[in-house]
């Protein structure tokens, strides 16, 4: 479009989170607009849009959007006004108006044109459009060949509520060739509109009308994913959607008086606002030792002997050739893993072979390590694979052999890592935020400001005054990140914040309360840039060391520890040639089913290099084991037990003239007191039905809940498709009270559940039986009063209901004898094996659904899993006796039994948003201090991929501990 002239222009002008957009009216009918993404400078892109649509005469401006009312000095009208104006504008009078934008979803419930509601999305990254362009952005998609790609695609089940989990899970499964990047793009899209959808459910509103706006409405399969959830409703897009609140705007700047038209020129910009800064980053030089050496020259030996070592990381594949004899790295390649880690290996064998060149070398071993290791494990016919958390651990060793503490920073994980004596004995991984890692630095600069990752560093280092932007979720940064830049804020100076920011939230979320001790080593890819070890160096106030190549790391702990295995005798030297191998292709040739347990994991043959290979599964059954590891192939599972003698031995029995069918949800307290519930039901003359998994229902809250209580709506869906006669969900409130001085408080979500359950899915109290009930002796006859209760409203004698309580009560109290007297009979067998106690809820680690198949995962190593339960009482000091949670004291009791018992170690199990465990965090890891303990959180978006590294680095660490003292042992017994 070239100059337009003519009389006044009439505009509106909408500065939103990702994009500017900008709407001229030349008269009622005839009008220009467009969209541009403002990359944290929007001014720029406005100056843009008025050199390439210039005006010779005056315009009527009017702006919009929260970012805009701190820039200019023009007449603003709130999104609201704008979009009720543009909607009366072309007389529509929709139910629902959805904008959708990059950073915020809304839900406008409107009446007669008029909005009565606004709900907008939570504050996380993962409900956004920018969320879709940045995961495409990570398989190497642009937004627009992402939409294509999602065309070819089929829907595979991903962790897309939070970024983290989310790259995780994508990862993960490209990894493992269970899908393409058109699946996950079709995917994410698809999950995107089911999010959508369930904001629109949450809002309770009329939907026969539903328009749509923002950026999103380009997005035509989305759009199209929409119209099939909301087949009952009229879905508007119009040509005007993108721009719908500049439009609106543009209409109010046409009632301005002639007098407001101003020139382009006399636009005046107002003065932005200093926000708080941080000290400048080269203030802490002194405390840094950065020993990385840009380009610095390798040289491979002619003769030499080496190992391979490969780092399938989630964001980027390493691969080393490292010299047995001198320890060093001769040779390295650092690429894009790009969702293909078999590629990206490839790509690095060949860059690899470019450095070796014509010299001759013997590569003995290869070693691998990284989220993708079990894949590329295969691909090289089953090599050794390490834990990533041991093999930077062991690197690390290397490097400082005093460390005590490590800070690892990779693409999309981070780590911390804890030593006593040399050996590692605490660790964690990120879980719920990426603004502590290193993709979120690199996406927030490259997308949101444009600048290169290479400058990263240099920028930040020259900042002055770095924005002091806090510990927040990345959502939340970005949001300030891009108010700083609209405001004026120097690109260093938000930079420097940025850096602040990943270690301020890696210190927060990962560290905790953990002790950072004294020699410090960073390492990881983010450690290349000096910018964010000079942060760790300035809030930890320790001395920071540097290696000198810190993004191989990993590569190196491989490397380093096949090497000790070949020094023990434990793993072979072979031949190796480079060049042979990338002449090796994967295959699937079929795949089995697993009948090892309930799972049933379907298990991929594949032929690399005409060898066959079982790979997959959702435990370690199929996975290469160290000779080191344990030679027993399969631990006792007392989970699988404890099930067992719940639901089967004291289960329900089946009548053939039944009254009808009440309905058990399979969650929450079914796992602690099903016998007593089955009894109950029976006796009063019905069949029982227990649930299924239900992941459609799972999606049936209302609102913000914990797991174990959205698999507790799902459990409930899935009764109602079954048509029972009724729902049987009590208000327990407290378990059993042994020492009648405590109370046993079951959960305040647990308790309440029913009432929340009731109202998302509108029961009556015909249909649900809610009755409240107590299992504490001191409450007993309160109880069975309200099993009378639910006799008459069941149509039953109140005095018959009352005795079949009674029978309950008493089933449940000779499951509670049987379950005791098999501890005695068997615990103290299983206990001199090392045995791990997962202490945590029964309705998380008994529960299939939730946990993950953890207690496969373990017993697949082979090592005994039993529950908190089935642990003898400990006696309990004063601090012990003042709790008041029935579980939590359970935990406490394992935790106490643990550290006073050899081979017993503790696997603390939780859930996201669990109130009691938040309050108790502390205490236990108080309690566990110099232990080696795992702790794990579950919710329904847990992915795998970070699951089973927490797991398998838990299970190494107490190998590890175990070698350790037995040849302490044996070096006593020759001395």
């Amino acid at each position: 479009m070239g100059n337009i002239t003519g009389d006044t222009f009439c505009e509106g002008l909408e500065i939103g989170s990702v994009a500017v957009k900008w709407v001229r009216r030349i008269n009622s009918q005839e009008y220009y607009m467009g969209m541009k993404r403002h990359e944290g400078n929007p001014l720029e892109k406005v100056q843009e849009i008025i050199k390439r649509y210039p005006a010779k005469g005056k315009v009527k401006m009017v702006v919009t959007g929260q970012a805009v009312k701190g820039l200019f000095n023009l007449p603003y009208r709130s999104e609201s006004e704008c979009l009720e104006r543009a909607l009366a504008h072309f007389d529509l009078k929709p139910d629902i108006l959805l904008s959708l934008g990059g950073e915020i979803f809304s839900v406008y419930t409107l009446k007669d044109g008029q909005i009565r509601n606004i709900i907008p999305s939570s504050k996380c990254a993962a409900g956004t459009g920018e969320f879709l362009v940045q995961q495409l952005q990570r398989m190497d998609l642009t937004l627009d060949r992402g939409i294509q790609e999602s065309l070819k695609g089929n829907p595979v089940d991903l962790a897309t509520r939070c970024s983290v989990y989310c790259k995780s899970d994508a990862t993960h499964k490209l990894n493992k060739g269970e899908c393409s990047r058109a699946d996950i793009a079709k995917s994410l899209i698809d999950d995107l509109a089911k999010k959508v959808y369930k904001m629109v459910a949450a809002a309770r509103w009329e939907t026969r009308s539903i328009m749509i706006i923002g950026g999103l409405a380009l997005n035509e399969p989305f759009i199209e994913q929409l119209r099939r959830l909301f087949k009952d409703s009229e879905l508007i897009v119009r040509e005007e959607s993108p721009c719908f609140e500049a439009f609106g705007a543009s209409l109010f700047a046409d009632e301005l008086p002639q007098q407001e038209a101003v020139f382009y020129s006399n636009i005046s910009v107002k003065e932005p606002q200093a926000p708080f800064s941080m000290p400048p980053l080269r203030q802490s030089e002194n405390l840094l030792d950065y020993r990385v050496e840009g380009n610095y020259a390798r040289k491979v030996v002619e003769g030499a002997a080496y190992i391979l070592g490969v780092d399938a990381g989630s964001t980027t594949t390493k691969a080393i050739l490292f010299n047995l004899s001198r320890g060093t790295v001769d040779a390295s390649c650092y690429l894009r893993t790009h969702g293909n880690p078999i590629t990206a290996v490839n790509n690095c064998l060949q860059e690899l072979v470019k450095q070796v060149g014509e010299k001759k070398i013997h590569v003995v071993q290869i070693a691998v390590t990284g989220s993708g290791r079990g894949i590329v494990s295969v691909f090289f016919e089953n090599c050794p694979s390490f834990n990533e958390i041991l093999s930077h651990a062991r690197a690390a060793a290397e490097e400082v052999p005093d460390v005590d503490t490590v800070f690892e920073i990779g693409g999309q994980d981070s780590k911390f890592i804890s030593f006593l004596n040399g050996i590692p004995v605490d660790y964690a991984m990120n879980d719920g935020c990426s603004a502590g890692t290193g993709s979120f630095l690199e996406e927030a600069v490259s997308v949101d400001m444009g600048i290169s990752v290479e400058d990263i560093s240099k920028k930040a280092e020259s900042s002055l005054q770095p924005i002091a932007f806090g510990e927040r979720c990345a959502a939340f940064i970005n949001t300030d990140l891009r108010s700083a830049l609209q405001q004026g804020a120097l690109p260093e100076d938000v930079i420097a914040g940025l850096v602040y920011s990943i270690i301020r939230n890696y210190i927060s979320r990962l560290v905790g309360v953990r002790e950072v001790g004294e020699r410090l080593l960073f390492q990881g890819g983010v450690a290349l840039n000096k910018s964010v070890a000079l942060a760790i160096a300035a809030l930890t106030r320790r001395k920071v060391v540097v290696p000198q190549y810190p993004e191989l790391m990993g590569c190196v702990g491989s490397c380093l520890m096949a090497q000790d295995m070949i020094n023990e005798g434990e793993l072979s030297q072979k031949t190796y040639n480079l060049g042979e191998l990338l002449k090796g292709a994967m295959e699937v040739k079929g795949t089995f089913k697993c009948p090892a347990c309930e799972n049933i994991c379907e298990i991929k043959k594949i032929q690399v290099r005409g060898k066959e290979f079982p790979f997959g599964g959702l435990c370690s059954k199929y996975e290469v084991k160290p000779k080191h590891s344990r030679l027993k192939d399969e631990g006792q599972d007392l989970v699988a037990v404890r099930n067992q003698l719940m639901f089967e031995k004291y289960g329900a029995e089946t009548f053939r003239h039944p009254r009808g069918t009440i309905g058990i949800p399979l969650a929450l307290t079914t796992y602690e007191f099903y016998p007593f519930y089955a009894k109950l039901i029976n006796e009063l003359g019905f069949n029982v039905s227990l649930s299924k998994a239900s992941k459609e229902g799972n999606a049936k809250t209302l609102g913000s809940i914990c797991y174990p209580c959205e698999i507790a709506h799902g459990a409930v869906y899935d009764l109602l498709q079954q048509g029972v006669d009724h729902i049987f969900l009590p208000h327990v409130f407290e378990g059993k009270n042994p020492d009648h001085q405590t109370h046993n408080y079951i959960c305040g979500n647990a308790e309440i559940i029913p009432d929340l359950v009731r109202t998302a899915f509108n029961l009556d109290s015909g249909r649900l039986l809610q009755l409240p009930i107590s299992f504490s002796d001191e409450f007993r006859e309160a109880s069975l009063k309200q099993i009378g209760k639910l006799g008459e409203q069941l149509c039953i004698d109140k005095n018959i209901a009352i005795r079949a309580g009674e029978r309950a009560f008493a089933r449940y109290e000779s499951y509670k004898t049987e379950f005791e007297q098999f501890k005695k009979e068997n615990l103290y067998k299983i206990i001199t094996e090392p045995t791990i106690v997962l202490a945590g809820r029964p309705y998380v680690i008994c529960s299939a659904e939730a946990n993950l198949a953890l207690p496969r995962k373990i017993t697949s190593r082979g090592y005994n899993v039993v529950t908190a339960d089935m642990l003898p009482q400990v006696e309990e000091n004063g601090t012990d006796r003042n709790g008041v949670w029935y579980f939590t004291r359970q935990t406490i009791n394992a935790i106490n039994y643990a550290k006073k018992t050899p081979n017993v170690y503790i696997c603390l199990v939780s859930c996201f948003s669990c109130v009691p465990d938040v309050s108790m965090y502390h205490t236990f890891r108080s309690k566990l201090a110099g232990e080696v303990f795992c702790y794990l959180e579950f919710d329904s978006h847990t992915a795998h991929a970070g699951f089973e590294t927490r797991v398998g680095a838990f299970l190494d660490i107490i190998e590890l501990k175990e070698r350790e003292m037995s040849q302490k042992r044996n070096f006593k017994l020759e001395a």
